[in-house]
């Protein structure tokens, strides 16, 4: 690895790697072509990123070679995109975006959410998604811990 670079996963490379998650749920390898397009972004972008993704440990990539997720890679990549499903559905189904919005909003917002913030968001969307009437006590509910997890309580 070259000197000054992070050894951890950054934001942007996350995305890509949720990409070739997709990808590879339908077919055994991706193809820098279907990344780059997906992404839209150029093939160079695509394999500097599959190989700093190969140097990390989530993808298996070599220069004209299909792309194929690790374990490490299919759990990160797993994550994420459970996530990104849910913000889309949100901001879709429930602030009414339309989804090419939603889904650059979702995959924006996902890098941003750790495991605590994604338990308490997955809580509230269950609440929204099928929203009536008996669910409100369950929202009233959520939004006083809510605030008292805000005042420390």
């Amino acid at each position: 690895m070259r000197r000054g670079r992070k050894k951890e996963i950054t934001a942007h490379l996350e995305d890509y790697l949720v990409v070739v998650y997709e990808i590879t749920k339908k077919q055994p390898a991706a193809r820098v072509s279907q990344v780059a397009r997906r992404l839209g972004v150029s093939l160079p972008s695509v394999t500097n990123a599959m190989k700093r993704l190969s140097e990390l440990g989530f993808v298996n990539y070599e220069k004209y070679n299909m792309i194929t997720l690790t374990r490490k890679g299919k759990d990160r990549a797993k994550v994420k995109e459970e996530i990104q499903s849910h913000l889309r559905d949100f901001f879709m189904n429930v602030m009414g975006l339309e989804q090419a919005v939603a889904e650059k909003l979702a995959r924006s917002f996902s890098h941003y959410i750790g495991e605590s913030v994604r338990d308490r968001f997955e809580k509230f969307y269950e609440i929204l998604k099928d929203f009536t009437a008996e669910k409100a006590k369950e929202l009233e509910e959520f939004i006083n811990e809510s605030r008292k997890r805000a005042a420390g309580e």
